[in-house]
């Protein structure tokens, strides 16, 4: 099983909250959670895998993040997983308002940025259509 599995698992299991995941020097939230952080918290999305986004919170900084989502009143779970032990412990949860989003993605075109997709001039026209709905 891989990670993308086993974060798609725990977001069943904990439908509507947020889960971040602690992975190495990250809590990372995936799909839908990482559109809402985004959004709701201004973390920037990257690419997790095609069509998936991803944000990531500094271990450092997980305390402000968790009183942000708290004075958001957003649902959520935080888990610590140890590569070492192979182990996955939930560090701590809250009810709250459920994550209702929809989308995986912001849209992986913008956020790959046209470089990625250079001399293919379907992508650039996406990409161009793409930035009319931003403004």
């Amino acid at each position: 099983m891989a990670f993308k599995e086993m974060i798609e698992i725990l977001q069943e299991r904990n439908n509507g909250k947020i889960v971040l995941i602690k992975l190495g020097a990250f809590y990372v939230a995936t799909g839908k959670d990482a559109v809402l952080l985004h959004e709701k918290l201004g973390l920037k999305c990257t690419c997790f895998t095609n069509n998936t986004c991803k944000v990531g919170v500094p271990i450092a900084s997980l305390d402000k993040y968790i009183e942000k989502l708290d004075k958001e009143k957003l649902a959520y779970t935080v888990y610590d997983y140890d590569k070492e032990k192979n182990e996955l412990k939930e560090k701590c949860t809250k009810i709250g308002k459920l994550n209702k989003e929809t989308n995986y993605n912001i849209n992986c075109l913008l956020c790959k940025g046209v470089e990625k997709y250079k001399n293919d001039k379907y992508a650039e026209a996406l990409v161009k259509f793409f930035s009319k709905d931003k403004n």
